[in-house]
């Protein structure tokens, strides 16, 4: 009659661990000899006995260790499993946090040596690192490249104003600059340049890289990135067009007279330079 009373559930009044502690110690058992048992903690089964639940993992936990612990003795862990979750409210309306396990806890079986399945750490493949990686290279090519079509591109319509500029420069000798296609020579003679006519126009590149295109009259005969320290002469008949991508990196001579700087520091521009410039 007494153990049926119990089986049946603690009475509402009374609490589930004081009726878990009873149970044990009218056994003759440690909470030693219970966790050998069981295979649960010891520190989960005095969670238990004293209604602290927050010494518990989690809620779904709390109730499967009742259900396992009450069985094991002589008391129906269903019905207490039930009475635990008819007693307490969801965690979101009561407010109460169970104290999250630590790390260690995850890695080390809680009820039996052989852990719980499907509870390996899920790892992000290789593969998906190395796309991810692959596909920021591009997207940096092709930034690069759309920068620098769209310099080339802006500079489409100032092409054609240098190559206006050399159809209005005035007609040299016959036979003068015979031979003179732009050429770097490396000479800034301008007394040289005065006599046979030619145009000869130096440019020079200050302590940044720069963007250069030369034409030289009609025809590009330079077109590349240049280093900090970059020198170079330039020679035609009748015009040269210069166009930088840093502008204010470039100085420029013209017949040997020192006409300043292409631009401003950072901007695109294209200038042409003719006999008159150093004039």
């Amino acid at each position: 009659m007494d153990e049926g009373r119990q089986n049946s559930g603690p009475p509402a009044e009374e609490k589930i661990g004081r009726v878990l502690e009873r149970a044990r110690k009218d056994r003759g058992l440690s909470l030693e000899e219970a966790e050998k048992a069981t295979k649960i903690r010891r520190r989960y089964l005095e969670g238990l006995e004293q209604d602290d639940y927050t010494m518990l993992p989690d809620a779904v936990y709390a109730r499967g260790f009742l259900k396992t612990y009450a069985n094991f003795l002589g008391l129906d862990g269903a019905a207490l499993s039930q009475e635990l979750r008819t007693r307490r409210k969801p965690r979101r309306e009561r407010g109460l946090s169970y104290a999250a396990p630590r790390k260690s806890e995850f890695e080390r079986p809680i009820i039996s040596p052989g852990g719980v399945p499907g509870a390996d750490k899920r790892k992000v493949p290789t593969a998906t690192i190395v796309a991810v990686a692959v596909a920021a290279l591009v997207i940096a090519a092709l930034v690069g490249a759309l920068y620098f079509v769209g310099v080339r591109a802006s500079g489409a319509g100032e092409t054609g104003e240098t190559e206006r500029i050399a159809a209005r420069a005035e007609p040299q000798p016959e036979g003068a600059g015979e031979g003179n296609k732009a050429q770097g020579d490396g000479t800034k003679d301008g007394a040289t340049d005065r006599r046979t006519g030619a145009l000869t126009v130096g440019i020079e590149v200050g302590e940044t890289p720069a963007w250069i295109r030369v034409r030289s009259d009609s025809e590009t005969v330079f077109e590349e990135v240049a280093p900090p320290g970059f020198s170079r002469t330039f020679e035609a008949r009748r015009v040269v067009g210069i166009r930088a991508g840093d502008a204010g990196a470039v100085s420029v001579e013209v017949n040997g007279q020192d006409v300043g700087t292409l631009g401003e520091p950072g901007q695109v521009l294209e200038r042409a330079y003719t006999l008159k410039s150093a004039s």
